[in-house]
């Protein structure tokens, strides 16, 4: 039987959509292979790199329970579970990254807890005593954190925070929000990060900005837990959140806790130009910068002092009441023994110290603002930064209950009112000129700023 052969004739139409349909592909293909290539490399071209695009190329694409994870629907980018890719350094702070909105501006929270405060949230967040200490406002004394934000303006955009009212923890929505400049976290950013098996678990307890119906505010244990805080009497460690604007460009940095993003710079020549949280030395003894005032900055020693090589100077407060001063036990010290003792005792000036008490019924931290006393050496109080950063030491907070009473922070790192004649630990604080110069150091624990000192004879800084 004779086998019949169909010979197959290829239209110039058949050709022409085979090739369109392989130049589609490879456009796609390469569209795709320039996109993840810019994004892991940066731009080539001279032009420079924006923070969002440096943050993009961590995104996780074979696990969507950790690293930074997209959601197709949302369009938005979250850090999820235990990273160590999200770190950013800002204004002396160590930051981690939350999330990217849809709009590519960067959620980030504060690594370590920067206060304590009483909360004051039975009117509502809006009109908290955290609120009116992170953000400033009309409000005489508030936006103590803000204050310390360098550029702010330019470099930050409103913070969005979660407002659902959350009273069942099997339910926690996210359907409403407020916006703020600074915030705190919210108990849905943090069951969404991955709550106790995240990087916001860094074993320390901090509040968060979610209320329940009676306004009784949420909390983070030292466990990673969540817990309710119903005494409104309790004073609060935070972790301040805020957004950094999607045109941010990156100066450095690789997102690692020893390389965090840099997004902003500028020169430090004098003491007034480092920012808050740097470290400087004086006498071979480090100091945290706690504020900067308008010709002077504010320090407080990052270790106890010592009475030897080997034993904790102890003393008790002293004097006839919880009154702040140069004449009782602790004030006198510090005043005479210990500021001769520092080498650049001349360039120390005298500063206020805040000493009005509190009330039950009215907590806020301002209030503490309207006594003060005047002194060269003091101590932290309610409402500093960094007053936290201690354990077992005292402070000059005044005790409610009688006028024998000063606060101490505890063990557990909170408020406690002890008698002013018990001894405890103590970490100086003081007002230094703000036109030294810096001579070395970059402000880090392993390498702090070290200040020059005009030399008076000379006539030159040494």
């Amino acid at each position: 039987m004779a086998t019949t052969r169909r010979v197959l004739k290829i239209t110039p139409i058949l050709v022409t959509l085979n090739i369109l349909v392989l130049l589609i592909i490879m456009g796609f293909y390469t569209f795709r292979l320039i996109k993840y290539y810019n994004l892991e490399h940066g731009n080539k071209n001279g032009g420079p790199v924006l923070l969002v695009d440096a943050v993009k190329k961590k995104q996780s694409y074979l696990d969507d329970t950790k690293g930074l994870v997209f959601n197709e629907e949302k369009k938005t980018y979250r850090y999820k579970g235990e990273v160590d890719d999200n770190y950013i350094l800002y204004s002396g702070l160590l930051y981690r990254i939350i999330s990217i909105d849809e709009e590519g501006n960067i959620k980030a929270v504060s690594e370590e807890n920067v206060t304590l405060l009483y909360p004051g949230f039975e009117n509502g967040y809006d009109k908290s005593y955290v609120n009116k200490w992170l953000n400033e406002s009309d409000t005489d004394h508030s936006g103590v954190f803000e204050k310390t934000l360098v550029n702010s303006k330019s470099l930050l955009d409103d913070t969005s925070m979660c407002s659902d009212v959350i009273d069942d923890l099997g339910n926690i929505t996210c359907e409403e929000s407020g916006t703020y400049r600074v915030s705190l976290l919210s108990l849905y950013d943090y069951k969404e990060c991955g709550g106790k098996s995240s990087f916001l678990n860094n074993g320390t307890s901090y509040y968060l900005g979610t209320l329940n119906k009676n306004n009784e505010i949420y909390y983070v244990t030292n466990e990673g837990e969540i817990a309710l805080d119903q005494k409104a009497s309790r004073a609060i460690t935070i972790k301040p959140v805020i957004t950094f604007s999607s045109g941010d460009e990156l100066i450095s940095g690789t997102g690692k806790k020893n390389d965090p993003y840099i997004i902003e710079k500028h020169d430090i020549e004098t003491l007034s130009d480092v920012y808050v949280g740097n470290i400087i030395k004086i006498n071979d003894n480090k100091y945290k910068v706690v504020e900067i005032q308008e010709s002077s900055v504010r320090v407080v020693s990052t270790d106890i002092l010592m009475e030897d090589e080997e034993n904790d100077l102890k003393i008790a407060f002293g004097g006839s009441n919880n009154v702040y001063s140069i004449k009782n036990t602790v004030g006198k010290y510090l005043n005479n023994t210990f500021l001769n003792s520092l080498e650049l005792k001349d360039s120390v000036v005298n500063s206020n110290w805040y000493v009005n008490v509190l009330s039950l019924a009215n907590l806020d931290y301002v209030s503490l603002r309207s006594s003060k006393v005047s002194a060269k050496v003091g101590m932290l109080t309610m409402g500093d930064m960094f007053v936290n950063e201690s354990e077992n030491v005292l402070t000059i907070l005044r005790g409610m209950e009688a006028t024998n009473i000063i606060n101490v922070i505890n063990e557990n790192g909170n408020f406690f009112g002890d008698t002013i004649t018990s001894k405890y630990n103590v970490k100086p604080a003081f007002n230094i000129k703000g036109d030294l110069k810096i001579t070395g150091g970059n402000g880090t624990m392993e390498s702090p700023y070290e200040l020059g000192v005009k030399n008076e004879t000379e006539g030159k800084e040494e």
